[in-house]
């Protein structure tokens, strides 16, 4: 009887004395950043997420996303948009939204051309742009016409 009740407390002080560093283990793993999976931050993908958000099944979305955005013209995009977010011209997801619809509508757009560089801007702002923004918004234009003919 005495060995079962010395075991008895050797069981419940060690359950004791280990849940504090259990709980703190716990606490620890919750508080950790989690990993994820490599996401895909390309200029279809974040199309295809804003059509989804908008309610469109996820694989309607990626298909009317990769036709709207050819292969070739993905990396050209996503420096384009890089390029009018660094110069404060629109956000990166203004213009995401802005293609998200063209892409619902099945249009196309020419990036390389002034105008519609112009026109999507002006959609996006819903203003007409300064003086500057055309400067910048012709500027880029010219240059995308040189570097992708």
């Amino acid at each position: 009887m005495n060995k079962q009740n010395l075991l008895t407390l050797t069981l419940i002080l060690s359950g004791l004395v280990l849940t504090p560093a259990v709980a703190e283990v716990r606490v620890d793993m919750e508080s950790a950043p989690t990993q994820t999976q490599n996401i895909n931050h390309s200029v279809t993908s974040g199309i295809s997420s804003v059509l989804y958000n908008r309610g469109l099944d996820e694989d309607v979305a990626e298909e009317l996303a990769a036709n709207f955005v050819e292969a070739e013209d993905e990396m050209f995009l996503s420096m384009l948009l890089q390029t009018l977010d660094a110069k404060n011209i629109v956000s990166h997801e203004e213009v995401l939204d802005y293609l998200s619809t063209a892409a619902l509508h099945r249009q196309s757009i020419d990036f390389k051309s002034y105008d519609n560089l112009v026109g999507m801007v002006a959609k996006i702002k819903k203003c007409a742009l300064d003086e500057n923004t055309l400067k910048q918004l012709s500027y880029l234009s010219h240059i995308n016409k040189q570097l992708f003919v």
